[in-house]
């Protein structure tokens, strides 16, 4: 979904700002409450949140502003926050700042200020800031900054009406934020360049003002300060788009200003800048903060002393990982089968019975209540696993902890020819393959978005898991969690193994840098982690629900299409025979060739890998069309025929290919070519693994044979891709 923003608005907007991890969302939510939509910022992939914020009869628009450290516009996240502010004007900016890490925070405060934007702060993880001995006299820190500071404690309730009754004031009477002066020498030439700008029209906004019925006097003097000297420091700071829109002449003259400034500081000017910027912080801090002996290890250095750990650090993580799955698994296996049970009696008993009594045609009834009806169990089947496996990744995420798992991960990402940072779009995978390609574009070096992109496949996609809870429920009852587990784990491992290949072969030049922050560990808030899963798992079940029911139905008439086999007058459905036309090729990793149904649910798994269920469930129903219940689980275990064929179809639905929109953002993303590699490495990958694992499970005689083919054509693969890599290394960067 994508979210067009209107700039002819009729209520007042608050924009929200900060730097990752401050508790934005925290603020956010306690804001908007459910009243919230989620999509992507126009042109670009960076999310976006907004919502409604109704106080004392009021409505305000909140907008979420993504997680920044400055607004030098060096990343896409950067840019779609300052183009934000620019052009939309929000009438009231809250700046979250992390009250335990003041000082850095405080940088994107000081350009906000320089901006000229109405702002109050709200000073977040206060509580952790004490407890190390930081503490800081708010009013103090107000009187400086020039507008409202409010503490915050985000495991507790916030209080958001003291922030909104300082919002209503400030749309009447607007603060003005403190100025920040420079050094003699630079201050005199940031005037001269400040005069330039005026001169050259270069501050007149480029947008007009959103039209408004209220603040409006906000609004003259944010455009008198954003036109002026903030484009001036923007200026000395090299900023490319501002510095082309100058005349050749007013170019020379800032250039002029810029190297006097240079000469004068003997340092880059973008340098000069950002010292002298930490020159006030430091002294504002040294005059607000008070601080008490504590010891130097917080409770956050004392617990990544462990969970950082060179030695330890991935084990701990892979045992979190698979904690995640065991309490996922354990904990929704009774509420699978109460939902089963009450769905069923529902939709496909009691609305069969209506039906029939309101004498509806046996197909109708049919269609509707064991298609629709058995598509509408297997949904509801689906919400215990994913909403467990949502809330434990959301605990994860606002504890802090995942951020240290990209830290963890970036060593041996290195290893494979991906940076760290690369590690997010594959986290991002866990839910959906299509935003992981999409978050690829954080990374600066279009080699390593390239790499990254393929790499996202291998991670199982928030549709798998039903597929894989569905057989593995059937198959392996008592082990459910271990192979579930075991099956993202080996599809991490054929990553690696995967990028080790294309490193050695394609992507030969080294990945770029990784720098991250890892923030201070802090109890999630139950309100926070229970709206990142209700979002997540509504999102899910909307588009995976119109998918498999879709799938069912279309599964149903299919089969309902009746051809002539040649054979006297026997006929068999359309599927069946697309089904058996590529059972053969299935063979070699134990599909039977009566298994047909299994082949066709691996091509509806094309179009949406949660089709394979509604796929199974439809083609395996008895002949009394019943689609759920033991006599379906008998069915599938009966023409599967053992543990090792399921188990190589599960990986081979792990590994192959992705859905159709994944494919399809592939090709937006970085071209036909690449679309392709993927489709083709992917699928036949599946086929190597998943025949090679059916062959040594059950093995014999014939199974030396197979172990030869696959050899030669991984030979083949492997010799393609050094020529590939050699004759285009490289077009990607």
């Amino acid at each position: 979904m994508r979210m067009k923003l209107n700039p002819m608005r009729n209520r007042p907007v608050i924009a929200l700002a900060g730097n990752p991890n401050v508790g934005k969302t925290c603020l956010f939510n306690a804001l908007t409450g459910s009243h919230q939509t989620v999509g992507n910022w126009p042109g670009v992939t960076v999310e976006h949140k907004s919502g409604r914020c109704n106080y004392k009869g009021k409505i305000y628009e909140v907008v979420d502003l993504p997680g920044i450290y400055s607004l030098a516009g060096g990343s896409p996240d950067e840019l779609v926050a300052r183009n934000y502010i620019l052009t939309e004007k929000p009438d009231i900016i809250i700046n979250i700042v992390d009250a335990s890490n003041l000082e850095r925070n405080l940088y994107l405060t000081v350009q906000l200020m320089e901006l000229g934007a109405p702002l109050i702060m709200c000073l977040s993880m206060i509580d952790i800031a004490e407890h190390n001995g930081i503490y800081i006299d708010t009013e103090h820190l107000s009187s400086h900054l020039g507008f409202a500071v409010f503490p915050l404690v985000l495991n507790k309730r916030i209080e958001v009406s003291p922030i909104l009754d300082k919002v209503e004031e400030y749309l009447v009477q607007p603060p003005v934020p403190a100025t920040i002066h420079y050094d003699e020498v630079v201050e005199k030439h940031l005037q001269n360049i400040w005069q330039i700008v005026l001169k050259s029209g270069l501050g007149e906004p480029e947008t007009k003002i959103p039209q408004r019925k209220f603040s409006e006097s906000a609004s003259i003097a944010y455009d008198i300060l954003i036109k002026s000297r903030w484009q001036a420091l923007k200026l000395i700071e090299g900023d490319a788009e501002l510095t082309s829109r100058l005349s050749d002449e007013d170019r020379a003259l800032v250039e002029k200003e810029i190297s006097a400034i240079a000469k004068h500081r003997g340092q880059e000017p973008t340098f000069v800048i950002a010292d002298d910027r930490y020159g006030y912080i430091r002294g504002l801090i040294k005059d607000v903060v008070k601080r008490k002996r504590k010891s130097r290890l917080t409770f956050s250095d004392m617990v990544d002393k462990v969970v950082l750990n060179s030695v330890v650090g991935l084990p701990v993580f892979f045992i979190v990982m698979y904690l995640v799955f065991l309490v996922a698994v354990k904990l929704s296996q009774p509420c699978i089968k109460f939902i089963e049970f009450i769905l069923s009696w529902l939709f496909i008993e009691q609305l069969g019975n209506l039906l029939s009594s309101l004498s509806f045609p046996q197909w109708l009834n049919y269609l509707l209540s064991e298609a629709i009806g058995g598509g509408i169990v297997t949904i509801g089947s689906f919400i215990p696993p994913i909403f467990f496996i949502y809330i434990s990744l959301s605990i994860l995420e606002d504890s802090g902890y995942m951020a240290r798992a990209a830290f963890i991960a970036d060593k041996f990402m290195r290893k494979i020819g991906l940076p760290g940072k690369a590690f997010i779009p594959l986290l991002v995978g866990f839910g959906c393959t299509v935003p992981a390609i999409m978050a690829t574009r954080t990374l600066e070096n279009p080699r390593d978005r390239v790499f990254a992109s393929i790499l996202t496949p291998f991670v199982s996609c928030g549709a798998k898991l039903p597929v894989y809870t569905f057989l593995v429920m059937l198959f392996f009852p008592l082990y459910a969690d271990l192979v579930i587990f075991g099956l993202y784990l080996f599809g991490i491992i054929m990553g690696v193994l995967t990028g080790l290949l294309l490193k050695k072969t394609i992507f030969l030049s080294a990945p770029g840098d990784f720098v991250m922050e890892l923030p201070a560990y802090h109890i999630p808030t139950i309100n926070g982690i229970f709206m990142h899963t209700w979002h997540r798992l509504k999102s899910f079940l909307l588009r995976a629900g119109k998918t498999i029911l879709l799938v069912i139905v279309l599964i149903n008439i299919l089969q309902g299409i009746q051809i002539p086999t040649g054979r006297d007058s026997e006929k068999t459905s359309i599927l069946e025979l697309g089904g058996k036309l590529i059972t053969p090729v299935l063979q070699p990793m134990g599909i039977k060739s009566d298994n047909w149904q299994s082949s066709v649910a691996l091509i509806s798994g094309l179009f949406a890998k949660e089709a394979i269920v509604g796929t199974l469930q439809g083609l395996y129903q008895n002949s009394e069309g019943e689609i759920s219940g033991d006599q379906l689980a008998n069915n599938i275990k009966s023409s599967f025929g053992s543990n090792a064929s399921i188990l190589a179809y599960l990986v081979f639905i792990l590994l192959y290919s992705p859905c159709a929109a994944s494919l399809t953002m592939l090709f937006k993303e970085h071209g036909f070519k690449w679309m392709l590699f993927a489709f083709v490495y992917l699928t036949l990958l599946a086929w190597m693994v998943a025949t090679l694992i059916y062959q040594i499970l059950a093995f014999n005689v014939l199974s030396i044979f197979w172990f030869v083919v696959i050899g030669a054509i991984f030979t083949f693969i492997y010799i393609t891709l050094r020529k590939i890599g050699s004759k285009y290394a490289f077009q990607t960067e």
